[in-house]
């Protein structure tokens, strides 16, 4: 297998999306799956009046911004991979960074933890020096401020803000408007906007699927289903129940054909290639590897991290 290689930065790496010359992304494929969403999930009916000029949603989707449209389409049609780097300390950040990066991920979290204990103003222009061609997110977990972190993050060199769906409409579309701001002024960074949707306290998969259409409606680029770390350490069998699995898939039914669905919480490699089986293509890799179990893998050697993302990336892109 191919191995998977960063994109992000120019020069343009992957040729992800067909544009119009104004740029804005081809909207098509939308439209032609309309008729074939399931029920209980986007109606034609309801992707056409998002899709209606003037509407939140389709103005949010006119992405007047290459760079950030070929993101959005890999992370739509094309499997991606994340590696969360929850870790305490830049230098071991950017030590399992660099391994994950080897390993074939596309996209480098900068991790809550990382960000609270050395600081955003601190790690992300760090990432940004040592990874200047990589894809880097920022996991702030925002539930209020939204202008502000998202600010600080792209400020910083970094192309995507993950905030929490909890903070609600207002925090999104604060987030979209700085997100908005950067695209207009500058053509060759990527400038994405993510929604987290944490589960269980955005259940059950009914209220967790509204949640991901609000979150599409106020502007965010793509939604993730995020089962909390905390959860799954306290009751193991949300992970053996496949919990996650199943509110991912009913997300991805609801919202899936407009934007990208990405999940993340201690995902195996079992759990990962019955979701891609399903249609979802972006994962995030936690601190388990890929592991079937809560075992934090981070301070092992490089080579090591490299070995099992690796094998992860390629088990789950033979799905």
């Amino acid at each position: 297998m191919e191995r998977n290689k960063p994109f992000g930065i120019p020069p343009k790496p992957l040729d992800l999306c067909s544009e119009s010359p104004q740029g804005h992304i081809d909207r098509r494929s939308f439209l032609d799956g309309a008729s074939r969403f399931s029920a209980g999930g986007l109606t034609a009916g309801s992707l056409f009046e998002m899709m209606r000029p003037g509407h939140a949603w389709a103005q949010a989707g006119k992405v007047s911004h290459a760079a950030s449209a070929r993101v959005l389409e890999q992370l739509r049609t094309r499997f991606t991979f994340q590696i969360s780097v929850d870790v305490a300390t830049l230098p071991l950040g950017l030590g399992v960074a660099t391994a994950a990066l080897k390993g074939g991920v596309h996209i480098v979290e900068m991790g809550t933890p990382l960000l609270k204990n050395e600081g955003v103003a601190n790690v992300v222009p760090a990432f940004r020096k040592q990874f200047p061609t990589a894809l880097l997110l920022a996991d702030m977990k925002t539930m209020d401020g939204g202008a502000s972190e998202a600010r600080s993050v792209y400020a910083g060199g970094g192309n995507i803000i993950d905030f929490l769906a909890l903070a609600g409409v207002d925090t999104a579309k604060a987030v979209c408007a700085v997100r908005d701001e950067f695209r207009r002024n500058g053509a060759e960074l990527p400038r994405l906007a993510f929604a987290d949707i944490l589960v269980p306290h955005q259940g059950p998969a009914a209220n967790a699927g509204e949640v991901a259409l609000r979150m599409l409606e106020a502007g965010v680029d793509a939604v993730g289903v995020h089962l909390q770390s905390d959860a799954r350490r306290a009751d193991a069998k949300l992970i053996a129940s496949d919990y996650l699995g199943d509110m991912a898939r009913a997300i991805f039914e609801r919202v899936g054909k407009a934007a990208p669905v990405q999940v993340v919480g201690g995902l195996s490699g079992a759990q990962t290639k019955s979701l891609a089986r399903t249609g979802l293509r972006a994962f995030v890799i936690s601190g388990n590897l890929g592991q079937p179990d809560t075992v934090t893998r981070y301070n092992l050697p490089p080579s090591e991290i490299e070995r099992l993302i690796a094998a992860f990336i390629a088990e789950v892109s033979g799905a």
